[in-house]
Formats: structure tokens, C-alpha cells, sequence
């Protein structure tokens, strides 16, 4: 797949109205590389989050000042503009599952997200599409998936051993209290109650879409 601006809009706007959420208030970078091995594909940050060192690549590949300048006032996502394997009729459904982590932020807030980062960071490469809200958000994923794409392009998903997961995916009964129940078993810590967060002030009409070389290089 190759993300081209004007599609990769189209799509945004379009899994944003699947899940309730202001086009204006996200942003996207499209790291202008091809995705290096092992590398995540896409990713969300959290309003109040940073990149740091140990931040996923295309997000470091973005930059710290980039995400900066929309902290605090838009939802961010990334993504590399070349991606082998992944076919076109991946970039809906990536998106949408990105787009849950958004509304999962909107619902919970920035205590919940941090705790649900800790709990990230604990988790091994067999754990993480177990963890509450990548299940949450592959279900969501997967349900849009089957409303908008045609049989052949959810077989097209299917054969790819990434994408396979997401189709299968059931959402958790509460991702609040399972993110909870999983930290006090690993920390003895509880997960932050759930508390609505806004986004500051000024939104877009439409999504932002910006095409950036990488700050920091892909292997």
C-alpha cells in the first residue's frame, strides 16, 4: 500500500463518522518512508502524550516538535506512506482502530490513558492484542471493516497475518475495570477511575494531513 493524501482524507473523514468524533480535531502524519521491519504501521498519541525515546518509530520519525505543536489540541495519528503487504482496503479499518483509541481518550481521559501506558509497557509481544483497549479498539476495527469493505477485500485482510486478528477480535465487557484488574495483578496498583477529557481549542473543518520527512531515520 502507498497512502496518498487525498485517500488517506477520504478514509479518515469517514472513520471518524463511524466513531463519533470531530475530523477537525485530529491530526495526521504521514512519515514519507517505507515502513522499516518490526515497525508498528500506525499509531495514536494520546492528546497529553510526548514522544520520548522509547515512543514507537513512526512517531519518532514525526518528531518531538511536531507532535508538540498539537498537544494538548488534537488527537494524533502516524503512519509510514509505503507499507509492503498490507493492501489498499487496510487503510479504513487501521484507521478506525486508531480512531478507538481517540474515543476510548474522550470517555476515560488522560489518568486512564496513563495507566493503560503503563500497563503497555509491561506487556510482552504475546500479551499486547490481549490488552483491553487493543482489543476494544480491534473489535471496532473489524466491525467497521464488515461494514465497509467488500467480501474480497476482508479476504484480502484476512491473509494478512497482522490484519487476521483484528477481524476476529470481541471487545472487552469494561476496559476500564479489566485495565485495572490487569494492573493490581502485575503492580498492585488500580487503573485511574474513568474522568471525560476535552480537547483545547481551536478545531479544524477537516482533519489535518500533513506529509513529513522523518526527523529521526527508519533502520
Amino acid at each position: 500500500m502507498i497512502v496518498e493524501e487525498e485517500r488517506l482524507r477520504a478514509e479518515l473523514v469517514r472513520a471518524c463518522g463511524d466513531a463519533e468524533l470531530d475530523p477537525g480535531a485530529v491530526v495526521v502524519w504521514v512519515v514519507d518512508a517505507v515502513r522499516p521491519p518490526g515497525a508498528t504501521p500506525i499509531a495514536y498519541l494520546q492528546p497529553a502524550g510526548e514522544v520520548r525515546a522509547d515512543t514507537v518509530l513512526v512517531f519518532r520519525a514525526v518528531g518531538a516538535g511536531r507532535a508538540e505543536a498539537h498537544r494538548l489540541a488534537a488527537h494524533r495519528l502516524a503512519l509510514w506512506r509505503s507499507l509492503p503487504g498490507l493492501p489498499d482496503a487496510a487503510l479504513g479499518p487501521m484507521l478506525r482502530h486508531e480512531l478507538e483509541h481517540a474515543r476510548r481518550w474522550e470517555r476515560s481521559g488522560v489518568a486512564f490513558y496513563e495507566a493503560d501506558e503503563r500497563l503497555r509497557a509491561l506487556a510482552g509481544p504475546d500479551d499486547y492484542a490481549r490488552l483491553p483497549t487493543e482489543r476494544e479498539a480491534n473489535a471496532a476495527a473489524g466491525a467497521y471493516a464488515r461494514r465497509a469493505l467488500a467480501p474480497a477485500e476482508l479476504d484480502a485482510l484476512r491473509r494478512v497475518p497482522e490484519l487476521a486478528g483484528l477481524l476476529a477480535a470481541e471487545p472487552p465487557a469494561d476496559v476500564v475495570a479489566e485495565t485495572a484488574a490487569l494492573l493490581r495483578a502485575r503492580l498492585g496498583e488500580d487503573g485511574a477511575a474513568p474522568a471525560p477529557a476535552a480537547l483545547a481549542p481551536p478545531r479544524r473543518a477537516e482533519p489535518l494531513v500533513e506529509v513529513v520527512h522523518p526527523v529521526e531515520a527508519p533502520a
